[in-house]
């Protein structure tokens, strides 16, 4: 679950819509100057279903001891970990393309992002078996797409990139990996629709770095602006659609309407189901 204070309380937006914030930005994403993820299908279901495995952990939040809500980024390994291999699992079963977008993703995300972050705090105990877990899933999926056709089929630069990370845990500067190019486009409309649902008032991220535009090393940074009445300003503008109108449901709870657990449970269901939707132009 995603929580963002507000005046009164709290809002909450569950991983999955977050998830499905971000397929919108992959959707429709590629423009003359971007250029459209490849393969098309297979990256949209990676990021409209990267965070599957919380659905039914989302049903319903939860509290610290203090008697805040429990915010996804507050999580401990267990049962984190067991989340994040349920919806890479069930998503490898879908597609083993998009598995393995997911599958870096969550092990990226404990292993400062394969060098996008890093300044994050190295792998954990609690984590580094996940990790090593999802290395090896990576590398069974990687034999299956190689030994496979069509646009899935790994290239070599791609063989070569996973060796590369898993060994040193980032991925060469001058990698002309496709499989590489789609996880930052991954990290990135991670990080966009997150700006959107993390705070009441986005962008929570002002700026999205490490955005490749299409040819191998050519990358910018997107700077995200409010421009009011839940209109915002992207630039460089990548999608393919101008404004780009996107929405996210949410639910808001008075901090006096709950006092433990079972309540807030009752307070969050009793809550309008609310809509935030957010236009979007370029410069």
């Amino acid at each position: 679950m995603i929580v963002a204070e507000t005046e009164d309380g709290f809002r909450f937006v569950t991983q999955p819509d977050h998830a499905d914030l971000a397929g919108q930005f992959a959707e429709r994403w590629g423009n003359d100057r971007f250029e459209p993820p490849g393969p098309y299908a297979a990256c949209v279901l990676a990021a409209h279903d990267h965070d599957d495995g919380w659905a039914a952990f989302d049903r319903r939040p939860r509290l610290h001891d203090d008697g805040t809500p429990i915010d996804f980024r507050e999580m401990s390994a267990e049962p984190w970990v067991d989340l994040y291999e349920e919806g890479i699992e069930a998503v490898a079963e879908a597609d083993p393309y998009a598995g393995l977008l997911v599958s870096m993703h969550g092990a990226g995300l404990r292993n400062r992002r394969y060098g996008l972050s890093p300044n994050w705090p190295e792998t954990g105990p609690g984590f580094r078996a996940f990790v090593d877990r999802e290395e090896a899933r990576q590398e069974g999926l990687a034999r299956e797409l190689r030994a496979g056709g069509g646009p899935s089929r790994l290239s070599e630069a791609d063989v070569d990139l996973l060796s590369t990370i898993h060994e040193t845990g980032s991925a060469p500067s001058d990698t002309d990996s496709p499989l590489w190019r789609n996880y930052e486009l991954l990290q990135a409309w991670d990080t966009l629709s997150l700006s959107f649902c993390t705070s009441v008032s986005p962008p929570s991220y002002p700026e999205v770095g490490s955005v490749p535009t299409g040819a191998a090393g050519s990358e910018v940074t997107l700077t995200l602006e409010a421009t009011g009445d839940g209109a915002f300003r992207i630039d460089p503008y990548p999608f393919d659609e101008e404004p780009l109108e996107v929405m996210v449901p949410a639910r808001s709870v008075r901090e006096d309407a709950f006092d433990d657990e079972e309540s807030l449970f009752r307070a969050y269901y009793w809550a309008e189901r609310e809509t935030r939707s957010f236009r979007i132009r370029g410069p």
